[in-house]
């Protein structure tokens, strides 16, 4: 696709997607691959992006008509999805969603609040991170199991993935922000799961985040990373 993101974006059909495995029934799925699309979006979605650039506005936009294709295979009807003041996704009344767009890839996971409580999706591409940002993102302990495997540059990725998606997935429940470092993870490499630790007491408590499964793949260089929490 050109660099100026002129193409129109091209869409999977619903579900047939790379990240569907990554989520039980009831969650529907798209992809596409971002282009400009102004034409489709609401005036307020538009402000929203306001003089962006073209990447920006293509995959903004792209992910905009993502989900408003997916809710409407949920049977519910799609406004504008314009951006929260936090600049979260603002979902219709019964819904939960999340979005996720890295190089030239977009995604959309939608889902009745009365089937999954919260999503969380991430996408980003397949790349070695530097030492000081494995620092960052990674504890101790998830260190330890990066360098007892060999490869802690290469595969910490993994852990920036999985924390973004686990971010996304309690956000709309604790509308708390999180550090890396909030949480931990163990990862099994071999099956693509992990499990997510809190290390941050929140207030109120919320049971449902204290241990949470999710999914992960490594599929034609991205990384793809999955949580959800049923009702």
């Amino acid at each position: 696709m050109p660099t100026d993101f002129t193409a129109p974006p091209t869409f999977t059909t619903l579900n047939e997607t790379r990240i569907a495995p990554l989520f039980d029934a009831g969650a529907i799925t798209l992809e596409a691959t971002p282009g400009l699309i102004d034409e489709e979006l609401f005036p307020d979605e538009l402000a929203a992006i306001g003089r962006a650039v073209p990447k920006r506005r293509a995959e903004f936009g792209t992910a905009r008509v993502c989900a408003r294709r997916a809710l409407e295979a949920l049977g519910v009807a799609a406004g504008s999805l314009a951006p929260n003041a936090d600049r979260s996704p603002r979902w219709p009344e019964g819904v939960v969603g999340s979005i996720s767009h890295t190089a030239r890839y977009c995604a959309v996971v939608v889902a009745r609040s009365n089937v999954l409580c919260s999503v969380g999706l991430d996408a980003e591409v397949d790349r070695e991170l530097e030492t000081g940002i494995v620092n960052m993102i990674c504890t101790p302990d998830e260190r330890r199991v990066l360098a007892e495997r060999g490869r802690p540059l290469r595969d910490a990725i993994v852990y920036f993935s999985a924390k973004e998606a686990f971010y996304k997935c309690q956000y709309p429940l604790t509308r708390t922000f999180l550090d890396f470092k909030d949480v931990e993870l163990d990862v099994s490499f071999e099956t693509g799961h992990f499990r997510a630790r809190l290390r941050k007491t929140l207030q109120p408590p919320v049971p449902a985040l204290e241990q949470v499964q999710g999914r992960f793949l490594r599929d034609n260089g991205l990384i793809l990373s999955a949580f959800e929490l049923r009702t």
